[in-house]
């Protein structure tokens, strides 16, 4: 697979004299500080939906990132290939985790199922890529806001339907967290609660959330 970066080294620590922009300047990944390695105090991770996917939009304008390797597309194979692009980008940053939302790496299809396998599908691509790296992940989380399914929260929406399926979308995200031996998974809502102060019973979304923890 060609490179997603050809004219990028991997970055160095080159102390603060060093006038080269990309470089390190005061973090050196391999310092000894109370007897670990930098590295090992400040586990650094990629955040795939900023780096890879965020596409630098803003309200005034669409999106301004430049990803040759990505085509735009929502298919399987294009997630793929973002995979490889995502761990060159690491490996030149020096960066040893990464962490993500399964929407993120993997198409949301038509149904839970299309998805489910399409998250497995690029999953096989990102253990190929940690047993080739040494890369670990970090954590990972479900994506449980952007969809618009979800624009009464998920655990805490008062539709049964959008309840069962976030529980059954976190775990999915769990079992593939798992999977490729993250060291944490993350609740994140990003839109649970209720949508008005009129609503009665206000603790009844605050228990739905606890109940899906």
């Amino acid at each position: 697979m060609n490179e997603a970066f050809p004219d990028i080294q991997k970055i160095q620590f080159e102390g603060p004299k060093s006038r080269n922009p990309l470089a390190f300047k005061h973090y050196n990944a391999d310092e000894i500080v109370g007897g670990k390695k930098m590295r090992d105090h400040l586990r650094f991770g990629v955040a795939y939906w900023h780096a890879m996917r965020n596409s630098l939009s803003d309200p005034f304008g669409g999106g301004t990132a430049q990803r040759p390797w990505d085509d735009g597309s929502n298919s399987v194979a294009n997630a793929q290939r973002r995979v490889w692009a995502c761990f060159e980008f690491m490996d030149k940053l020096g960066v040893d985790y990464y962490c993500w939302h399964d929407r993120d790496v993997a198409p949301e299809l038509d149904t839970l199922a299309e998805s489910n396998a399409a998250f497995d599908a690029v999953a096989d691509e990102l253990e190929k890529a940690q047993k080739q790296t040494g890369k670990k992940l970090l954590w990972g989380t479900a994506c449980l806001f952007s969809h618009a399914r979800y624009c009464q929260g998920a655990s805490t929406s008062p539709n049964a339907g959008v309840f069962a399926y976030a529980a059954a979308q976190v775990k999915k995200a769990m079992d593939v967290t798992h999977r490729l031996g993250g060291e944490g998974y993350t609740f994140w809502g990003g839109r649970e609660g209720y949508a008005t102060l009129w609503k009665d019973r206000l603790q009844r979304p605050v228990l739905h959330r606890a109940e899906a923890a």
